[in-house]
């Protein structure tokens, strides 16, 4: 498993922050260490340095209770769902394929 599988992995099982996921986080898109997994301001630094162009969209889903996040550039589109805002814009991210 690489590093970008393991990351989606432990994101869809993360019910909140960690620093072990913020670690890899970092190391994954090669970015400052930082509490990405709990801070919404990190995530949105993060979508400006490893997705840049694409358009990120956040909100609540049909229920009203969990986010979601949402990646679109060009016709393409991925969307995410999470138990906080910044894991609903990790879970996203790590769905737009890498060059």
């Amino acid at each position: 498993m690489n590093d970008l599988s393991k990351l989606a992995a432990l994101l869809d099982d993360a019910p909140g922050g960690s620093v072990g996921l913020d670690d890899l986080v970092a190391q994954v898109y090669g970015v400052p260490a930082g509490p990405y997994s709990e801070s919404v301001d990190r995530c949105l630094e993060l979508v400006k340095s490893v997705v840049p162009g694409w358009r990120l969209h956040v909100g609540y889903g049909v229920s009203g209770v969990l986010p979601y996040a949402s990646l679109t550039q060009a016709g393409t589109h991925y969307e995410a769902e999470g138990p906080t805002v910044p894991l609903a814009v990790l879970r996203v991210v790590v769905k737009v394929p890498r060059p």
